[in-house]
């Protein structure tokens, strides 16, 4: 199989979701996948590359309902400079929940790897305001679940659609109190408020105005002067007495992003700078009910295919859909918390779901340059009961 390489990434700012507030949401105007089609031109105009190259898009959606069916990806790819121009262009919509990003992902880099195409764009969306989570579409009758599974002796169906009971009962099967999962999240503000003092987002995140005409830079998730106190004082939002909190979940999100890919015969004839040569994917299956277990399932399994151990791993980026999640993968893994995450990351940045992915392995290829290593693992769990990864080596 061909090489794949990752040379372009990009994402909007993220903003506050809140489909009972809109206002919050600085991206409430706008729909998901007219957003992404506007990263999909920045990508395209500072990359130089023309819109007839580009010959795959690959767009992940963990909603792909109301006005997020994007009519198998085609309305960001007619949205945007791909359009007209780019009428050859396949395109495709996949929802793979929490993992809907790197499948888009997984799925341009097979296309490369097997010849079918040399130039792909992977990208992902949510808009979380405009079309709010799982239980409110289950109460809408936009989303059902087949009656007989509710009757399934080994299934608990009200626990596994319900992603803070998954966090609840992985948090306490792994034995993850709650000072931990606050202290986590704690430092995962921290860490990107650090990194957005020290401008470690410019190079990927980009300023954009929303329908107001208001130029939107940052993320507005992030909160620096959170404090212990403060995440203490947070009562559990899924669980009487439980250990999940507002404070140590990802908050509700909108965002998009997408990613270049190239064959190495189309970095020739591009004159192109790969990030990261992506070096193995995996997929895994796991306990619905402890669906968090999945990202930490999911990185051993790539590390198999790569032929690599964690030890060898010089950065890690797990979705913090949970605190747990992190927590759980870096008990099982045996990782150095000075490896993971470093710029903080979901329970800080946020998690607009079908977006998510792209920014884990986008932000990871610039924090291993950023860093002069080698190798780095993004890894997430999928509500469901899966988790997904990809290992990237930079160039």
């Amino acid at each position: 199989m061909k090489n794949v390489y990752l040379v372009d990434y990009a994402r909007s700012a993220f903003t506050r979701a809140h489909p009972r507030k809109p206002e919050v949401d600085g991206w409430a105007d706008e729909r998901g996948d007219a957003l992404l089609a506007r990263v999909i031109d920045a990508l395209l105009q500072r990359s130089g590359l023309a819109p007839d190259a580009v010959e795959e898009l690959s767009v992940g959606c963990a909603l792909p309902v109301k006005e997020q069916w994007s009519f198998g990806g085609r309305y960001p790819l007619w949205l945007s400079r791909l359009g007209p121009q780019g009428r050859a262009c396949a395109s495709r919509q996949i929802d793979q929940q929490c993992g809907s990003g790197l499948a888009a992902l997984r799925s341009a880099a097979r296309e490369i790897q097997a010849g079918a195409v040399d130039v792909a764009i992977a990208g992902g969306y949510e808009n979380m305001t405009r079309v709010p989570m799982g239980p409110t579409l289950f109460q809408q009758g936009v989303l059902t679940a087949p009656g007989a599974l509710r009757d399934a002796a080994w299934l608990e169906l009200e626990v596994v659609l319900n992603m803070g009971l998954t966090a609840e009962r992985l948090a306490r099967v792994a034995g993850i109190e709650r000072d931990a999962m606050d202290t986590f999240a704690l430092e995962s503000h921290r860490r990107a408020a650090r990194a957005e003092a020290e401008s470690r987002f410019d190079g990927e995140r980009l300023a954009l105005a929303n329908a107001a005409g208001e130029t939107i830079v940052r993320d507005a998730n992030v909160r620096p002067d959170t404090s212990p106190e403060r995440l203490a004082g947070l009562d559990p939002v899924f669980l009487e007495g439980g250990r999940v909190t507002a404070g140590n979940s990802s908050p509700l999100t909108s965002g998009a992003a997408a990613a270049v890919l190239m064959s190495p015969a189309a970095l020739v004839r591009h004159a192109a700078t790969p990030l990261a040569r992506l070096v193995a994917f995996a997929d895994v299956g796991v306990v619905p009910e402890r669906m968090g277990e999945g990202a930490a399932a999911a990185a051993e399994r790539a590390l198999a295919l790569a032929g690599l151990d964690a030890p060898r791993i010089d950065a890690w980026e797990i979705n913090e859909a949970f605190a747990a999640v992190p927590l759980h993968a870096m008990g099982r893994l045996g990782l150095d918390p000075e490896r993971v995450n470093v710029w903080g990351g979901a329970l800080a940045l946020g998690h607009p779901l079908g977006a998510t992915g792209v920014r884990l392995a986008g932000t990871l290829a610039r924090i291993l340059a950023q860093r002069g290593a080698r190798y780095g693992c993004a890894t997430a769990c999928i509500g469901g009961g899966q988790g997904t990864a990809v290992i990237l080596e930079r160039m």
